[in-house]
């Protein structure tokens, strides 16, 4: 009955584990991106400006279509329009001119009467000047211009989850290269105090090697704390809970990676870049709206019309005898609105001006922009690759040294020293290795190049 018990026990905890890492346990970068590309907020939300301006499109659409509307309404009325008239009038004073009616006036008065009518409204355009096909341009895009706002949304979000994965590694090495340092250290101090009990040492010497181990623990404590700060920023980027659990997995290193030219950058950049060509949308957007404002002021012609049944009573609303119909061929010439017209589209004509100062002012920062990154990419290979140098060198400086120690041709404290100086290389390197590939991932954001597309 114990060992059941503790079965069930084991398994709720392995379930409560599974629930608070949201059903992800480790995954790679390239797994997180397609995760963010599923969850990410921002993406979400860009989604959702999609769907919207896809009932734009069909909103357009529909002023092309006909109209119908269906009416029913019952209603009562008194009518004196016949006691109005001029005959109403001289039948209130008592006279009926030549004719006689032969019928009492009281037959004439307006009475209360209850009417049913069901009527079918139809309109349908004919010419509008070109309003409802620009307007359908317009919506189209308006749905092209968001679309490329998601593809823009998706490229700074996956800088981002490139960016935030590369901190929660850096943590994590630096974590390991500290605690493996504080081992090392632990075992030095105890080989100084060893030496100072039987009198080979000083007591100098064992307050160096502590105050050593004293400034790498201060060390491991900010990577732990930054792990913990990286994850949930890993975490908030993916669109999951900030305390979820989630581990990683480690990357390779850069490699031999080819940094193109600059000219090459920019080209490639000025095609691809998701918002330079929502930029060139945008403008084209504004001149269709121009467009659809400027028809308002011209001519346009629609066919309207109704067909109906009007009665006194329920029973007669589909009798023939009762129904009625209009059809008309409506033209209207606008002839002065007070120039609100004219206002309009003086608006929207300095927003497509505007909008294209804005897409020149893009095209520049993104060459500006190139430049910059292409220049940061090859310091930071030269950085990481010096790093890697200068790692090689502090190791084999502290093999020579623990050689010497061993043969009593150095003292403990110069040991430890060369011993700090290769934790300070490793996590040098580690750092300037992490920030080459952020550099490569931000050179593959400023490109442009789709998601699919970066590993």
């Amino acid at each position: 009955m114990r060992i059941l018990i503790s079965v069930k026990a084991v398994a709720l905890l392995l379930a409560a584990a599974l629930l608070n890492s949201g059903g992800l346990s480790a995954m790679t970068i390239r797994e997180a991106l397609e995760f963010a590309m599923e969850h990410n907020r921002d993406i979400l939300a860009a989604s959702q400006d999609i769907v919207e301006r896809d009932g734009q499109v069909i909103e357009a659409r529909a002023d092309a279509f006909p109209q119908l509307n269906l009416a029913l309404q019952g209603y009562r009325l008194r009518d004196p329009g016949l006691l109005n008239s001029t005959f109403g009038q001289e039948l209130l004073k008592g006279g009926g001119g030549e004719i006689d009616m032969g019928f009492p006036i009281e037959a004439l008065m307006p009475k209360p009467q209850t009417y049913y009518e069901m009527v079918l409204n139809f309109s349908q355009p004919l010419f509008t000047w070109g309003k409802v096909s620009n307007a359908m341009k317009v919506a189209r895009l308006g749905r092209r211009e968001m679309d490329l706002a998601l593809q823009d949304t998706r490229r700074r979000v996956a800088y981002e989850v490139t960016s935030a994965y590369y901190d929660v590694l850096l943590a994590e090495e630096s974590i390991e290269i500290y605690r493996q340092a504080i081992e090392t250290q632990q075992r030095y101090l105890k080989q100084t105090r060893d030496f100072f009990d039987v009198g080979d040492g000083t007591r100098l010497e064992v307050l160096r090697a502590e105050s050593q181990l004293a400034r790498t623990r201060p060390d491991l404590l900010a990577a732990d704390n930054e792990l913990v700060q990286s994850r949930k920023r890993l975490n908030f980027v993916l669109g999951r809970q900030l305390d979820a659990r989630l581990s990683t997995v480690a990357i390779d290193s850069p490699g031999d990676f080819s940094v193109p030219t600059l000219d090459s950058v920019s080209a490639a950049a000025i095609s691809l870049r998701p918002d330079l060509k929502a930029m060139d949308v945008s403008v084209r957007f504004y001149d269709k709206t121009i467009n659809v404002f400027k028809a308002d002021f011209r001519p346009r012609a629609d066919l309207r019309g109704y067909y109906g049944f009007s009665t006194i009573n329920t029973a007669d609303l589909l009798d023939r005898n009762f129904e009625s119909w209009r059809v008309a061929l409506e033209i209207s010439i606008p002839v002065f609105d007070g120039l609100r017209n004219r206002g309009v589209v003086k608006q929207y004509t300095a927003r497509r001006d505007r909008r294209r100062i804005e897409r020149n002012r893009l095209d520049e920062s993104i060459r500006l922009e190139t430049r910059q990154v292409v220049d940061a990419v090859q310091s930071s290979r030269e950085i990481y690759e010096a790093r890697i140098r200068e790692l090689a060198s502090s190791e084999e400086e502290e093999r020579v040294a623990r050689d010497q120690f061993e043969q009593n041709m150095l003292t403990m404290y110069e040991l430890m020293d060369s011993n700090r100086r290769t934790i300070e290389a490793r996590t040098g390197m580690l750092a300037a290795r992490y920030e080459y590939l952020r550099r490569i991932a931000e050179l593959k954001k400023v490109v442009g190049v789709a998601v699919q597309d970066l590993f």
